[in-house]
């Protein structure tokens, strides 16, 4: 069994030391420290990716296939290669650090978001957005979805 071929294991780190690193290297690339919010590297710790591979464990082969040694060293570089030529690891890659990131309490406690919250709902009041029509358009083109791994050469 493959690296990318694993399950997440609960107790088990998902990444090894040097992929962590290289995990920290494209989350500051991505996300870097600014106007009073902590860099991605600072929040996104192997406990975060736990979380979020805990929710989402069909992004560890992705994620693990995105942090390979062979893409080299420089986060930027990694990130535009991975865009050109490999869109769905780079979306998973992408992925993993923003979702680590906007689920600590910190970053949400800075952005001032207490998270989703539970909206009652009273099953006989008809919703006004429907009643308004703000959602024909989409109830009328019907359901999508974009499968990212078949997504044509360039931009997903």
């Amino acid at each position: 069994m493959t690296g990318a071929d694993r399950a997440v294991v609960v107790g088990e780190p998902p990444l090894g030391a040097e992929q962590l690193e290289v995990l920290s290297k494209v989350a500051d690339h991505l996300v870097p420290a600014a106007h009073g919010m902590p860099s991605a590297r600072a929040i996104v710790s192997a406990q975060r990716l736990q979380f979020v591979l805990d929710a989402r464990p069909d992004l560890l082969g992705p994620l693990l296939a995105a942090l390979r040694p062979e893409l080299g060293s420089d986060p930027g570089g990694r990130l535009e290669l991975l865009a050109a030529q490999e869109p769905g690891h780079h979306m998973a890659l992408q992925l993993v650090i923003v979702g680590a990131y906007y689920t600590d309490r910190t970053v949400r406690a800075l952005l001032h978001y207490p998270g989703q919250m539970a909206k009652p709902v009273n099953a006989q009041e008809y919703p006004q957005y429907i009643a308004d029509g703000l959602i024909d358009a989409v109830l009328a083109r019907g359901p999508i979805w974009r499968d990212p791994f078949n997504a044509p050469q360039g931009r997903p």
